[in-house]
């Protein structure tokens, strides 16, 4: 890359002037160069000089005959700052970018390694609200962006099929007189989450008699068989069918889709279960309100052990979320003797098939080494987590593989509510979700008001455009709105949406992203001239910095397998888009003269370039024309 070879010409000069640790970094203030090194730092410690006198002396050692890219080296205040020529580094810049197409910024840092990802995860019992949405969307960008930087990678959705939640529905089928069939006109996940599981939920609190019954339903579902069993099994494949639809929606896509039942059924539990039972990691309590539970010795952590030992198995047998978690963290390392049996679920919208587990399924899938596994769950789990890493520790297995992603809540804006309908009490001025409530923000409903809010702009501008092309662009607007607005955020922040931001067409915002695409697909559209990579003088200093932003693109991602910060490439994104933005008002590209023209068409060509798979690895629909 050419940032890369401007790097190594700055490391092979200060070597010849005998550095033998160049520490290069780049510039804080590029009107001192490039890149700097802080090599004279530590020499002026060793030699006790002043550091700009060492600074000096490296400078003047250096063989200059052996300068490509760099046109001038200055000692300043004891950096040694590097200046391109900035005619060859600019044609290098394009010329690179140019050449690699979709593939600049990519590299093959992953290479022969496999990373599992596991995202979305939402109980099949209900549609997509905007949480799970924030989940999904940075899942699917941590895929995309380390398949990009070479890895293999494969992500898991996993499928809650059993538990409460799951017996609630049952409970509201087969005994409370709820048919199997929603309403008109409503989708079958939003009919379980909206109505049966809210309304079934409310009436188990009331009733101990039917609190019996759902606990007798959830060990029918756990044991793999009866009619309640397979009911379950549809149940779940309609929800399951919907769910999928709605990331789809979002640009999400998945490899292998895992059943909890199946995790049960495969008796991998019972297998990690064996093994803590051996090593005496676990016990049995005799006494107190928790006789009869298995419980997982948390007595040597230092922070775990606080709140006490974490019950596996309860008293009545079934097991709890933590338990089948370790055994199916176990699986995902590799660390168990037996594994899954699938069958073909379904085909991504993209191409590439998707696999659920079935034990009588005739696929095997061997997922071989794995080099991390990373799990993207809220940050309210983390505890469970932390319990579930610790139990990998305590059996011997690579704990440190296991990765928690965790990621803070979302909330919606109380105009956004209340313009979905929701009725929000008091002076509240955002609104938290609640499943069992039935208080969420659904992201189709979300997705549907901002693709209706961005079909009323489009309207307005393009009057001349057919229905379905302002449809289809008014979508792209929605999902890039939605998904930016999910992912530039640090993880750790809570998130309020508020769709009169999230659509701006200035600032940080995906359809500004998406416009700045757009309006760079206008000006090559509207030039019939050659873009050139060759420039005919200096570049003005505008052009200089969109230049230097489109060259760092490698060097940002070549940390992202260490870091897996998404936020700095949304960042970079923006920076880009509006670095773009300064080039087009204040050096014209058509009205240029011949050879500034072409050369000015190569920037913008490159910009294109570069910006496009920002978004790809973001998830942001492109569009060359909004």
């Amino acid at each position: 890359m050419a940032l890369r070879k401007l790097m190594e010409e700055a490391e092979r000069l200060l070597r010849s002037a005998g550095v033998d640790e160049p520490r290069l970094e780049l510039s804080r203030d590029p009107r001192y160069g490039e890149v700097s090194s802080l090599a004279a730092f530590d020499l002026a410690k060793k030699l006790r000089r002043s550091p700009n006198e060492v600074a000096s002396e490296i400078v003047d050692r250096m063989r200059s005959e052996e300068m490509e890219f760099i046109k001038d080296v200055e000692a300043v205040r004891g950096y040694i700052n590097f200046k391109p020529d900035w005619i060859r580094y600019s044609e290098e810049i394009l010329r690179e970018i140019l050449e690699k197409g979709e593939k600049y910024g990519s590299s093959e840092m992953g290479a022969g390694k496999r990373i599992i990802i596991e995202h979305t995860s939402v109980n099949p019992n209900k549609p997509l609200h905007v949480g799970h949405a924030r989940n999904t969307c940075l899942g699917d960008s941590l895929a995309r962006i380390l398949r990009f930087i070479g890895y293999d990678v494969v992500v898991l959705n996993y499928i809650d099929d059993s538990g409460a939640q799951m017996a609630d529905l049952i409970l509201g089928f087969t005994e409370l007189g709820y048919p199997l069939d929603p309403p008109q006109g409503m989708r079958f996940d939003e009919y379980c989450g909206d109505v049966v599981y809210v309304e079934v939920s409310k009436k188990v609190e009331e009733d101990e008699r039917l609190a019996e019954k759902r606990k007798r339903i959830v060990g029918e579902i756990e044991s793999g068989r009866g009619k309640l069993y397979q009911l379950n099994r549809r149940v779940v494949e309609r929800v399951l069918r919907d769910q999928i639809k709605t990331c789809w929606r979002l640009g999400a896509t998945y490899n292998i889709l895992n059943l909890e039942s199946q995790i049960i059924s495969l008796n991998i539990w019972r297998e990690v279960f064996e093994k803590l039972k051996e090593k005496r990691l676990v016990y049995r309590a005799e006494t107190g309100e928790k006789a009869g539970c298995w419980l997982l010795d948390l007595s040597k952590h230092p922070i775990l052990s606080k709140e006490g030992d974490e019950v596996l198995v309860r008293s009545d047998g079934t097991t709890t979320y933590v338990a089948r978690d370790i055994a199916y963290a176990a699986w995902k390392l590799g660390e168990t003797s037996k594994d899954f049996k699938y069958s073909v679920w379904g085909v991504n919208p993209g191409g590439g098939e998707i696999y659920i587990t079935d034990e009588a399924g005739e696929v095997d899938l061997k997922l071989g080494e794995i080099d991390r596994v990373i799990n993207v769950i809220d940050v309210r789990q983390r505890r469970p987590q932390e319990v579930v890493k610790y139990a990998l520790k305590l059996l011997g297995l690579r704990s440190e593989k296991y990765i928690h992603y965790a990621y803070e809540v979302v909330a919606l804006s109380r105009k956004d509510a209340e313009r979905l309908g929701h009725r929000v009490e008091g002076g509240e001025k955002i609104v938290h979700m609640s499943g069992r409530r039935g208080l969420y923000i659904k992201v189709e409903e979300l997705l549907d008001m901002l693709r209706d809010r961005a079909l009323e702009e489009v309207k307005k501008r393009h009057e001349d455009w057919s229905v379905e092309r302002m449809r289809s662009v008014a979508e792209k607007i929605a999902v890039g709105a939605l998904r930016y607005a999910l992912i530039k955020p640090d993880i750790d922040k809570l998130i309020v949406l508020d769709t009169d931001e999230i659509l701006r067409l200035e600032g940080d915002t995906g359809p500004y992203l998406q416009y700045s695409y757009a309006r760079a697909c206008r000006i090559l559209e509207k030039s019939e001239d050659e873009p050139s990579t060759k420039p005919p003088a200096e570049p003005l200093e505008v052009e200089k910095k969109l230049l230097r932003r489109m060259a760092i693109l490698p060097k940002l991602l070549s940390g992202f397998d260490q870091n897996l910060l998404i936020k700095p490439i949304a960042n970079y994104a923006y920076k880009l888009a509006s670095e773009f933005n300064d080039f087009y008002e204040k050096a014209p590209v058509l009205r240029a003269q011949e050879d500034i023209k072409r050369f000015r068409l190569g920037i913008v060509m490159a910009f294109k370039i570069t910006l496009a798979n920002v978004l790809r690895l973001l998830g942001i629909p492109l569009m060359e024309e909004m």
